[in-house]
């Protein structure tokens, strides 16, 4: 794990730079889900996870060094905070975007699977009392 900055302007720095890394991440998976590209998705998760949680060890840091001195910002610092809320504001807007995308992929395929099961005589995973249904082949119906 890396040592984290102790001085409260080198925290906000720390975590500005931290920002900008994940929204060019978050940019590569909204590109990677409308390619449909799984490998990219898979590959960045990790690096994703590892990102985010690297931004809440900074925040816990600036937080506990905020609470022990007085308040006092200066100009540069106030742009640097700005350009903070800025930046996070940007990752979650990404990160609801590629959850919607994910979301229409999930709807799309559950739909594809189902038009599919009904072709080859599988109507439905799970019957109308939501339990699974025990369906038997289409070639042993036929026998019956």
């Amino acid at each position: 794990m890396n040592e984290l900055p102790t001085n409260p302007d080198a925290l906000v720095a720390a975590e500005n730079d931290g920002y900008a890394l994940l929204i060019a991440l978050l940019h590569d998976e909204t590109r990677a889900l409308c390619a449909g590209d799984v490998g990219v998705l898979e590959r960045q998760a990790g690096e994703k996870l590892a990102q985010v949680r690297s931004l809440e060890r900074l925040f816990a840091e600036r937080q506990r060094l905020a609470g022990r001195r007085p308040p006092g910002a200066t100009p540069a610092n106030a742009a640097a905070l700005r350009l903070l809320h800025e930046r996070a504001a940007e990752a979650k807007r990404i990160n609801a975007l590629n959850g919607r995308l994910i979301d229409r992929h999930q709807q799309y395929a559950s739909r594809s699977l189902a038009a599919l099961r009904n072709a080859a005589g599988f109507p439905s995973l799970y019957g109308a009392d939501g339990q699974s249904s025990q369906l038997a082949s289409p070639a042993r119906r036929a026998s019956a």
